[in-house]
């Protein structure tokens, strides 16, 4: 019987690379191995970390204790409202940090000051608002607010909402203050906390009543008749 012979090619036969046996890779393929100290390598990472860390100044990040008021620096706005019932305040003490004054409110509870040239007209249409006006602190955010509350009327008659509010602003002077309206009571529920809270850090500037007004009432001076709310008023579309 014929044996079969396997035939050899004539050109010479190129080198291949061996393929994966049993899971192994080729020794010639480079599987990425992070090479010790180099960048990739994860304890390195790690020692570059740790450095990085005693570099941080960590005083500088140190949080503020509980309950600090955090002073608000930028005063270029100082709201005037009465606080929020979820508010606890402070009142600024001292007569030279209250003032009694005319102002009037918009259909958007925006207020503002009224000069003696418009008194008579706004006042002929009851619309002026003899008030006295306080220096607020917020606890916890440091804002400060100026805050009016009407006057008593001519006859003495006052609105037990204004003089419920004006008493718990009297004691804000030296104690924290809370208040809410109780409209079945028809007058401010007060609140006081039941832990102490620090004295407020009271910011300056404004360093006086009269920085503070400036602040809170730029752009809201009505003393002309052809200022625009004025002109809206009398009909001067």
């Amino acid at each position: 019987m014929e044996t079969r012979k396997n035939k050899r090619s004539a050109g010479p036969v190129s080198e291949q690379p061996d393929s994966p046996k049993n899971g192994l890779l080729p020794d010639n393929i480079n599987v990425g191995v992070a090479q010790e100290g180099s960048d990739s390598d994860p304890s390195t990472k790690v020692q570059k970390v740790e450095q990085n860390a005693d570099e941080i100044d960590f005083e500088a990040l140190r949080l503020p204790p509980s309950g600090q008021v955090m002073v608000k620096k930028d005063l270029s706005t100082i709201p005037i409202r009465r606080p929020k019932k979820t508010e606890w305040f402070r009142v600024r003490p001292g007569a030279e940090w209250r003032i009694d004054l005319p102002l009037y409110e918009d259909d958007d509870k925006e207020t503002y000051i009224v000069g003696p040239v418009c008194q008579g007209f706004l006042n002929d249409r009851k619309l002026i608002k003899r008030s006295r006006v306080y220096t607020l602190i917020v606890h916890g955010t440091g804002v400060l607010l100026l805050s009016p509350i009407g006057l008593p009327e001519a006859d003495g008659k006052y609105n037990p909402y204004n003089r419920s509010r004006e008493e718990a602003y009297l004691k804000a002077e030296n104690e924290w203050v809370q208040i809410s309206s109780n409209q079945p009571l028809g007058a401010y529920d007060r609140w006081t906390p039941e832990t102490q809270l620090p004295d407020p850090e009271w910011p300056a500037p404004p360093n006086t009543l009269k920085e503070a007004l400036a602040i809170a009432f730029k752009g809201r001076y009505i003393n002309e008749l052809d200022h625009p709310i004025i002109k809206r008023l009398g009909g001067r579309l």
